[in-house]
């Protein structure tokens, strides 16, 4: 039974009149209602994870920076996600543009983008985020991908918490 978990709320311009609504068992939210509309799409999956393709954004908590990227098809499988703008207000990966093209985002307001964080057990201070692997996704079609940056300036265990 769903309590209280608030996920990312379906794009009003793509939502069909009456979605589908389904169950899905997760291992840290237990039992979960997921609309289809809600559900996002990544292609060809998370480096390591190409296998699972469907996920769901859910916040941490109400005014926390963090998300949980929740895979749909593996219960045990969710990432802690974050805005990396939240992190570094510069942050641009390089091939944006053309990103953009290949997952059709007309307005760059409808493009999120995600780095996944690595908590380390016991030591949540010495958290860090992948900053050379971003998640984005077009939220008009939730149609997304993992990017891989080569760029030397972004690095894949960047601190969240000052050392």
């Amino acid at each position: 039974m769903e309590t209280g978990i608030r996920t990312m709320a379906p794009n009003a311009q793509t939502t069909s009149p009456d979605p589908a609504v389904f169950p899905v068992e997760t291992q840290k939210f237990g039992s979960i209602n997921v609309r289809s509309d809600q559900i996002i799409y990544l292609e060809p999956g998370l480096l390591g994870f190409t296998q699972y393709h469907r996920y769901l954004l859910i916040e941490h908590k109400r005014e926390a920076p963090f998300l949980w990227l929740q895979c749909l098809d593996k219960p045990d499988l969710a990432f802690v996600v974050i805005d990396p703008r939240f992190l570094l207000s510069d942050y641009q990966p390089g091939p944006l543009p053309q990103v953009m093209r290949e997952l059709e985002v007309e307005r760059s307001e409808d493009l999120k983008m995600l780095v996944i964080l690595t908590i380390p057990p016991g030591k949540p201070q010495e958290m860090t985020a992948n900053l050379m692997g971003p998640v984005v996704i077009n939220l008009k079609t939730r149609q997304g991908r993992q990017l891989v940056l080569e760029d030397a300036h972004y690095n894949h265990k960047h601190r969240v918490l000052p050392g």
